[in-house]
């Protein structure tokens, strides 16, 4: 111990007689390590941390599948029997995804997230409140559901986070709801929810079978694996198939994944991609060090001899500069961990960057000691090179040599600070050609035609409830006086509202299309869209044949939907019949038309989308153009829009008013604000956003990788850079006297630049050939997170490595400038 200590004295003496060179490797070293920690606090929150539930594995996820491929939420019927009559489960839970409710009561009226679930919910997913109860048995049946769980954040905002908040009322959607308990932090299931009650578990839509609306989540018995409840499952799926569907249905089975791949899954190639990019930012700082060090340890070669000299065995010098290398490190992990600290601060309070927050994204003890154990690796890693070059010296040599001599450098050491500038630049390489990659990506996600024009489009979400607006005229006249109060504001050209935006998804079906006999089309889902008129000229949707929707035609939608749910209110739960005066009409996609009529006029035909071909018919009145409504990656497909009224023919209405303006959007949020609380000061108009922060939104997850990815990439060539300079001076330094003996016998500055300049060439050449060989084979593993370019796109390679060369051959300028311009008479004398 009195040994380790004695070497740890002697090297902060020798680094503080260093400051410059100490200053710079632990900057570097900082950053390095920083970027390692931040993006392993994620990994480590998102993929090695057990869910923070009750025996987490035994948590699944339960989901259908259907004819179509994919899978979908429950059926709220199959769902029950499952629930009946498994036997590997423990527990089976109900749960919507999270809806904008109008909360009041606890402030201003506000949007809020509002989940509602089983009453068994918490008690299946392991997790106790903070404060309170969760709900009890029971109390998911009308007239005793109206209790709700705050979440910690809602808690906090409306509440001050005040015990009391127990017993108090929270309005949602006009009905008033008793807190009777509160979420922990930390918890963050389903994403961003604000608020659970219980739901209604005897309303109609949870006993119908076919209608695919809800979550589902299980917890399986002690003992029981996946596997064995996944055959359960089946089991019962196959024998509902026999007992309720036709033989068409056969493909709607029970899926059961793992709860956390589900959450995970998704995130886990892009989080390990990430992290690989970071660890060869710090592989690049680590060559870059050892390169100073074993610069530096060319000059303390005779203070090596000496101690060898006088009984330090080559072990004992080995060991005290890997003990100044170590001690780097660890400064530099320090350093870097306060920038880690804002960083993952930084990553935690964004809510909106698509990263999984089941665990809470921090700065933990696992986090920390991966960063010890990093420090010391890389202090090893780096340090050992010149400590192994130092220690095997020749010490007859080095005694005999002057105490101001210049030390040449051995083959050995040459070759090895060449190998690892030559490394530095194939990884920061590899590292801009994968950034370059995302960035062509990103263009031509930004550049991506969706269909719609979104310049100077405003969108907000309203929720119209159902404890107020109880029939379709009350919602269509609340609809119809908001429209015309927004079209009278100043600057706006246009306005309407519709059940979803683009991008953001919505609902789907099968539709039965007349004497159609292609097997393939039963399986096509087709999206189903509601809106008023002047959807089409918000968003700058071309029409391509036939017409736009008319007031007459708003007229016969609200009409014929009052008398279906008329028609299914009298069948009590039976078969509805529909008389044969009932019909509809609907303006479609341009792939609509092309799948079901292919090389046909579709305006005019006519399609079954209630009670298959015995329900009212719908006819086709126009073709518009396709519009994207699952993403900007994905295809557009099939799509009908029809009235808004149809979609007000159930209690409630959540959906989004859209806005086009001939002045800057957010200039009329205000009045649109005012003529809401003027119709209606209970509701509040919530996600408020301009159509291109939609479209942001949708590029979310490549922007975030992107930057990241940029950023390492620029932080390798920056230190790839610095690296090469180095090396470059200190060839330089050591050839002095070589250079002043050429220009002594007629070297011009052009040759000397040449000679230096052609050193450093080589370097780069080798370094980019090499990088480019491994970029082909690692940019192949982020081809899914590519769009529009490929993993091999030649303009991206042919860009990066120009860049690059650029960059490294402005690092050799420097240095051969000044070997250019030597004095032929100092360097004679240099010896």
């Amino acid at each position: 111990m009195n040994t380790v200590l004695q070497d740890i004295r002697y090297a902060l003496r020798m680094l503080a007689k260093a400051p410059g060179f100490m200053a710079i490797a632990v900057l570097t070293l900082a950053l390095g390590i920083g970027a390692n920690t931040a993006i392993f606090s994620v990994i480590n929150s998102v993929l090695l941390e057990p869910l923070p539930f009750k025996n987490p594995a035994q948590l699944v996820d339960l989901r259908e599948s259907e004819s179509a491929p994919g899978n979908f939420p429950l059926d709220g019927a199959d769902y029950l029997d499952w629930q009946a009559q498994n036997k590997t489960f423990a527990s089976m839970s109900l749960y919507t995804y999270p809806r904008g409710y109008n909360a009041s009561g606890a402030g201003d009226a506000e949007s809020a997230a509002v989940v509602t679930t089983q009453a068994n919910f918490f008690g299946t997913l392991g997790v106790r409140p903070l404060i309170g109860r969760t709900f009890a048995k029971g109390e998911d049946i009308a007239g005793k559901n109206h209790v709700v769980i705050l979440s910690y954040g809602f808690w906090h905002r409306h509440f001050g986070g005040r015990p009391n908040a127990l017993g108090k009322d929270v309005e949602l959607n006009d009905e008033p709801y008793t807190v009777i308990g509160v979420m922990p932090r930390w918890l963050n299931f389903p994403a961003a929810t604000d608020l659970w009650i219980p739901i209604d578990m005897t309303l109609p839509l949870v006993h119908e079978r076919g209608s695919h609306w809800a979550g589902g989540l299980g917890r399986v018995k002690i003992g029981v694996s996946i596997a064995q409840a996944r055959a359960d499952l089946m089991t019962i799926s196959q024998r509902l198939i026999k007992q309720y569907r036709s033989p068409d249905d056969n493909a709607v089975h029970s899926l059961v994944f793992p709860l956390e791949e589900r959450l995970t899954g998704k995130s886990r190639p892009q989080l390990l991609i990430l992290f690989g990019a970071v660890a060869l930012v710090l592989l690049v700082a680590c060559a870059n060090i050892a390169n100073l060090l074993l610069a530096r340890a060319t000059s303390r070669q005779r203070e090596m001899a000496v101690r060898a000299a006088m009984g330090a065995s080559r072990w004992r010098l080995a060991r005290q500069l890997l003990t100044e290398s170590i001690l780097l490190a660890l400064a530099g992990a320090a350093l870097g961990l306060m920038g880690a600290s804002w960083g993952i601060s930084a990553l935690a309070a964004a809510q909106t960057l698509p990263i999984p927050r089941a665990n809470p994204i921090q700065l933990n003890v696992t986090v920390l000691l991966f960063t010890i154990g990093v420090s010391v690796l890389v202090g090893i890693l780096f340090g050992l090179a010149p400590a192994l070059q130092t220690s095997a010296l020749d010490l007859s040599e080095e005694l005999k040599s002057s105490a101001h001599a210049v030390v040449s450098a051995t083959g050995s050491g040459r070759a090895l600070r060449n190998a690892l500038i030559v490394g530095e630049i194939a990884v920061s390489l590899a590292l801009l050609v994968g950034a370059g990659l995302l960035l062509r990506s990103f263009a031509q996600l930004r550049n991506a035609n969706i269909g719609v024009d979104s310049k100077n489009v405003l969108t907000m979400r309203l929720n119209l409830p159902e404890a107020k607006y109880k029939t379709l005229p009350q919602m269509r006249g609340f609809v119809d006086q908001l429209l015309s109060r927004i079209k009278k504001i100043p600057g706006v050209t246009s306005a309407a509202v519709t059940n979803m935006l683009p991008l953001e998804g919505g609902s789907n079906g099968y539709i039965t299309v007349p004497g159609n006999t292609n097997p393939a089309l039963k399986n096509q889902l087709v999206e189903g869209h509601y809106i008023t008129p002047e959807y089409f000229k918000v968003f700058r949707i071309p029409l391509l044949e036939g017409r736009n929707f008319t007031e007459e035609d708003t007229e016969q939608a609200a009409d014929a939907s009052a008398k279906i749910a008329a028609l299914y209110k009298a069948a009590k739960g039976g078969t509805a019949k529909f008389p044969p005066d009932l019909s509809f009409v609907a303006v479609i996609n341009q792939s609509m038309a092309k799948t079901f009529w292919p090389n046909q006029d579709a305006v005019g035909k006519e399609f079954y989308a209630y009670g298959g071909d015995t329900g009212p018919a719908t006819k086709v009145i126009g073709v518009v153009g396709d519009v994207k409504e699952w993403g900007i990656r994905e295809k557009a497909i099939p799509e009908g829009y029809f009235p808004l009224p149809q979609a007000l023919s159930d209690p409630g209405f959540d959906g989004s008013i859209v806005v086009k303006t001939a002045v800057a959007p957010g200039s009329v949020l205000s009045a649109v604000r005012g003529d809401v609380r003027n119709l209606d000061s209970s509701l509040a108009i919530y996600h408020v956003r301009t159509m291109e922060e939609v479209i942001a939104d949708g590029m979310q997850e490549t922007s975030l990788q992107t930057f990241l990815l940029g950023a390492f990439a620029g932080l390798a060539l920056l230190l790839a850079a610095v690296g090469l300079y180095g090396v470059m001076s200190y060839v330089v330094t050591q050839r002095t006297h070589e250079i002043g003996i050429r220009m002594a016998l007629g070297a011009q500055q052009g040759d000397v630049l040449k000679l230096v300049i052609e050193q450093g060439i080589r370097l780069i050449f080798m370094g980019v050939a090499i990088g480019t060989a491994a970029s082909l084979g690692l940019t192949r593993l982020m081809s899914a997170m590519l769009y529009g370019v490929t993993a091999t796109d030649p303009a991206t390679y042919v860009g990066v490595a120009l860049l690059l060369a650029i960059v490294a051959m402005a690092a050799c300028y420097v240095p051969a400038r000044r070997a250019a311009r030597v004095d032929p008479m100092v360097a004679l004398r240099y010896e």
